[in-house]
């Protein structure tokens, strides 16, 4: 079977630095190389330092140039975002580097694949089913898609599509009801961790009872992941426990609204509005310039939040690489995920409770189907900030809880969210496609 995987190609695909789908794409590219022909397609622009092709573990990484055309049409669209002019998320535009999508079907065209595997790009689906109209198409969705998106243009480029799969059950029944239509071929498949990157178990009976413990946070620095409610639950956290710390690690951009909140929820995008510009000054400067210059605004907010004796403990590493974000995990004495979206899925928590480290999460989209609450750490309602510091004082002040539900998320997350089991989920969805069964009923549930 020859299997090719389509990338966003605004994704980072190879280690030690990956976006959260690029990792998603290498972690099962791996894990089904020693039974398929794998080739994964990308953006150049989106792999630094990286030229040509790369061949990694049985997978042929295909690094595509972008064109000045899609270079200059995404710069117009992040402007027209800003300017209340685009009418869809970027991440389902036609205009997402049309050039882009357009190489990598004629490409395709070429390799002649069984099945082809996109990465949330609807967008490119028409173009490579009429170039291979002989392929299994899989579309593969990480988020919800709002209901800024037209959805008759949604439908049309599903019918393309011989299987929609998603990361959680949360989003495949959000998608089976806005679209009935391909209800029967819409399923679960979870996202997972690389188990060889947790093999070593963690070991509490070294952590001296006077050190100072440690929360983290992984993942975006942006409005939509909460940090702001965790920077107030921290300050809470700290007026009854003192020696602690956090560290918040991630890249610092602001992803735009659109793509993390339906834009028809007046009264939520209100209550955001300071995140994204802090005055009318910087609203108009907002609009005129790109995502990276929110990013800005954001942390300067978060800062502003903190009073010099608290700023002291709070440290912002930024992005880090893949082996040191590991030993992160595995020092923490707690990891904080506060989101106040909809989580797609999630990896970081999944993550942590590798590393055998107790998660306090938010109730926000898939984040039930991983953190289990009173079992692997405790879940609480989002934009509390209170509720969050109550659970967080909970595992700091009892160590026998935390390490019990630390070693419960570990045992979790290695039988459950592991991409080798991802990768053997979908191998015998492949061949189910390739055998031309094109109806698959159930979600799969239980991973």
């Amino acid at each position: 079977m020859k299997l090719a995987f389509v990338n966003q190609p605004i994704d980072t695909i190879l280690p030690p630095y990956q976006t959260s789908v690029g990792a998603c794409t290498y972690g099962v590219a791996c894990s089904i190389a020693d039974v398929c022909e794998v080739v994964v397609y990308g953006a150049k622009d989106s792999q630094a330092g990286i030229e040509g092709n790369v061949y990694h573990r049985n997978v042929k990484f295909l690094f595509l140039p972008s064109t000045r055309s899609d270079r200059l049409i995404g710069k117009a669209r992040q402007i027209g975002t800003r300017l209340g002019w685009a009418h869809s998320p970027a991440s389902t535009s036609r205009w997402l580097y049309p050039d882009y999508g357009r190489q990598v079907a004629r490409e395709l065209q070429q390799q002649r694949c069984d099945v082809i595997h996109l990465q949330h790009c609807s967008q490119y689906v028409p173009l490579i089913r009429a170039l291979n109209p002989n392929a299994k198409i899989v579309l593969h969705l990480h988020a919800e898609w709002f209901s800024q998106n037209p959805v008759a243009l949604l439908e049309q480029r599903l019918r393309d599509v011989d299987l929609v799969t998603t990361v959680s059950d949360y989003v495949t029944a959000k998608t089976r009801r806005a679209f009935p239509a391909i209800a029967d071929r819409c399923e679960t498949t979870y996202n997972g961790i690389d188990a060889k990157e947790f093999s070593r178990e963690t070991d509490y009976s070294a952590r001296k009872p006077s050190r100072t413990k440690c929360i983290m946070y992984a993942g975006a620095v942006s409005p939509h992941k909460g940090l702001h409610v965790l920077l107030d639950a921290f300050k809470l956290v700290v007026a009854r426990y003192s020696n602690v710390r956090l560290e918040v690690i991630g890249f610092q951009g602001s992803y735009s609204p659109d793509e993390t909140f339906d834009v028809k929820d007046r009264a939520l995008l209100k209550s955001l509005a300071p995140f994204y510009a802090k005055n009318h000054l910087l609203r108009l400067k907002a609009r005129l310039a790109l995502a990276a210059r929110d990013a800005g605004t954001y942390m300067a907010q978060l800062k502003g939040r903190l009073s010099p004796d608290i700023a002291q403990k709070v440290t912002f590493p930024g992005m880090i690489p893949r082996p040191d974000l590991i030993d992160r995990y595995y020092a923490a004495d707690v990891f904080a995920f506060p989101p106040i979206w909809n989580e797609g899925f999630g990896i970081p928590p999944v993550e942590a409770m590798a590393a055998g480290t107790p998660v306090v999460a938010t109730r926000s989209g898939a984040i039930s189907e991983t953190v289990k609450d009173r079992q692997t750490g405790f879940v609480v309602d989002k934009n509390d900030p209170q509720a969050l510091a109550n659970a967080l004082l909970v595992l700091l002040e009892d160590d026998a809880l935390s390490q019990a539900m630390g070693r419960a998320g570990r045992q979790r997350a290695l039988e459950r969210f592991t991409w080798d089991r991802v990768g053997q989920q979908m191998y015998s969805r492949y061949q189910v496609l390739c055998k031309g069964e094109r109806t698959l009923a159930s979600p799969c549930r239980g991973m």
